[in-house]
């Protein structure tokens, strides 16, 4: 048997196709007592409501856009998860396409997901900057068309909100936790450059330098992208310093893992040789060997903030920025804590 529709419920019901809708609608025009047998009949029919029909009473399609940097990314999976938890609940669906970490690729990717009539835009570790506001502008009606909220990143502007971390906090509270271990020389390896929740975890690093009375000169930050790869290329850097520092704060988990494998093959013993962290605590790092001392960040929460944030604009109702504060895992990779 094929889908039921309208025509099909009003012929079973000895009714008129709009009186069936009405009542579907819970329209007051339909007496209670009729409401009930229509949808008593459509639910024993098995009827599903068309959502393109429903949108275009509505004008809502009831879907989130989603752009993420990249599928693969642990980081991303578990945003992902809180942001999907989310939109189920709510009622809604997400439809995500990929920018693989780059800024022109990330705006066609929006500008393809607004294409599907989706309600609301999530941006997740987004890189275009005032580009989104321009896009938003140059849609059909105006800037209030439709919400966009970005995670781990901030941009001010009409319609436009944002979930993050305080990442200079997370930063500072793991260098901290490094001095307080007796180390003195202590690096940082960056993420992407130009990537906002990068600069604020340096500007953490060198916050807590300065605070935990180590010389500024004596910095050690290596460049980077966040990636698995980064880890040989920056353990290669730091050994080819004249004082090799023993001690290593990275931009993320995947970067951190990277170098413990790195110094693994190069004989170096961690943490012995070298206190590693990271940063994000994605499920592997508890895995790792040593076990990656890392800063957790609340991905399913800042997933479901996002979500909620997006249904909000669209109900009227006032968005407020989410900032949400990080705390420090301690295992294995840093050594012995009290």
């Amino acid at each position: 048997m094929g889908q039921v529709s309208i025509t099909d419920l009003a012929a079973a019901a000895g009714v008129s196709p709009s009186t069936v809708s009405r009542a579907l609608q819970d329209h007051p025009r339909i007496s209670p007592a009729r409401r009930q047998a229509i949808q008593a009949l459509a639910q024993q029919m098995g009827y599903r409501p068309s959502q393109v029909a429903r949108s275009l009473v509505t004008g809502r399609t009831r879907t989130l856009g989603v752009v993420i940097t990249d599928v693969t990314d642990p980081f991303v999976a578990e945003v992902m998860k809180g942001a999907e938890l989310a939109s189920r609940e709510s009622g809604y669906t997400l439809l995500f396409a990929s920018s693989d970490r780059d800024p022109n690729r990330e705006i066609e990717a929006l500008q393809l997901l607004l294409d599907r009539q989706v309600d609301g835009m999530i941006l997740i570790s987004g890189r275009a900057g005032r580009r989104y506001a321009e896009l938003r502008n140059a849609g059909e009606g105006g800037i209030a068309d439709w919400p966009l909220v970005l995670i781990n990143n901030e941009y001010a502007g009409p319609g436009i909100y944002s979930v993050r971390m305080d990442n200079a906090a997370g930063a500072h509270e793991a260098v901290s936790f490094l001095r307080r271990s007796g180390h003195r020389r202590i690096a940082f390896v960056a993420g992407p450059q130009g990537g906002r929740s990068s600069a604020e975890r340096l500007a953490g690093y060198r916050q807590a330098i300065a605070a935990n009375g180590l010389e500024p000169a004596g910095e050690i930050v290596v460049a980077g992208a966040g990636l698995l790869e980064d880890g040989p290329r920056a353990l290669e850097a730091l050994l080819d310093q004249a004082d090799p520092p023993t001690a290593v704060l990275c931009y993320n988990d995947l970067a951190a893992i990277g170098l413990l494998a790195a110094a693994a093959r190069a004989g170096i013993r961690v943490p012995d040789d070298l206190a590693v962290i990271g940063y994000d605590n994605i499920p592997l790092s508890a895995f790792c060997v040593p076990a990656l001392t890392t800063v957790d960040q609340p991905k399913e929460q800042m997933g479901r903030s996002a979500v909620i944030m997006c249904l909000q604009a669209l109900a009227g109702e006032q968005v407020r920025n989410v900032v949400l504060k990080g705390r420090l895992i301690l295992r294995d990779s840093a050594g012995q804590w009290s």
